[in-house]
């Protein structure tokens, strides 16, 4: 009974671990720069003539307010498991959250997937010919 009650909370926090890192950091990098690069990443395109204010408006608050509340709802989950799980759980969860922090970081620079995240998004209301000739320039 013991070997098997060893090898769950083995599993458990691996699994904690995981999610930390694969799951957790990047939705809450995500969420953070859509305030920050997105956000100014989207100003450009607006005086690139991209894509209309409006339009861009209306969606980049619905896409951030989504973001922030499924961020908020999976850490308070894995809040809730470190917590659970006593103190192995905050070591289990908190440094690889930590480890996806440092690895995810670039979701907070303006690079090649702000481009590609923007171009997701805007797809079917951008001026595409507008977009392509500024992604070519720049990047």
């Amino acid at each position: 009974m013991g070997n098997t009650q060893s090898a769950a909370v083995l599993f458990f926090d691996a699994a904690l671990a995981l999610f930390a890192f694969f799951v957790v950091a990047p939705m809450i990098l995500n969420a953070i720069s859509m305030f920050t690069v997105q956000k100014r990443f989207g100003e450009t395109m607006i005086q690139e003539g991209v894509i209309d204010r409006e339009t861009f408006d209306r969606m980049h608050t619905q896409k951030r307010n989504a973001g922030v509340l499924i961020s908020f709802v999976v850490f308070a989950a894995l809040a809730a498991a470190c917590v659970k799980n006593g103190s192995l759980g905050m070591l289990c969860g908190g440094i690889p959250l930590l480890g996806g922090f440092l690895k995810y970081r670039r979701l907070l620079e303006y690079n090649n997937l702000t481009v590609q995240k923007f171009r997701n998004t805007y797809r079917s209301v951008m001026d595409e010919k507008k977009y392509n000739r500024f992604v070519d320039k720049n990047f």
